[in-house]
């Protein structure tokens, strides 16, 4: 620009611009052969390798998912076979299943809470043992189990 080989405008903010057929001009146009491809079947074996490592780590992310869901479902269980025990150690016992009770799929889960049928004990509860939990939580749960039966 300094020495006139390569000639500019200014634009309307006082700026230099230069054409692009200018560039042309002054430094030939781009030759796209001369950019280097890399050998397809040097390409090709590498991404096929990247592939292979792909659906190897989604196999094992699969098998993770699935222990994981194995996991669940069996920590869903014991959630239930809990929330039975207390149930039934509250004083419910279930009504019996009915035909339309039946769920359609497996996947269908049952609610443990409905169909209760409470049973009314008029002796007092014991403690069913002795352990060294705080008195205060003891007297609160304790509250809160002859509030429950008073309704």
């Amino acid at each position: 620009m300094k020495n006139g080989t390569i000639s500019y405008e200014i634009d309307n903010k006082n700026r230099k611009v230069i054409d692009l057929s200018e560039m042309q001009r002054v430094y030939g146009t781009p030759d796209s052969k001369l950019t280097s491809k890399p050998d397809s079947t040097e390409t090709d074996s590498t991404t096929i390798e990247m592939y292979k490592v792909l659906i190897e780590e989604l196999r094992q992310d699969k098998q993770d998912a699935k222990v994981r869901e194995e996991l669940m479902y069996k920590e869903i269980e014991a959630l239930k076979d809990k929330i039975d025990n207390l149930t039934l150690a509250l004083g419910y016992t279930p009504l019996k299943i009915q035909p339309d009770n039946e769920p359609d799929s497996t996947n269908e889960q049952n609610s443990t809470t409905t169909g209760l049928q409470e049973n009314v004990y008029t002796e007092t509860i014991n403690k069913i043992e002795n352990n060294n939990s705080s008195p205060t939580l003891i007297d609160r749960f304790e509250k809160g189990i002859k509030a429950f039966f008073r309704k």
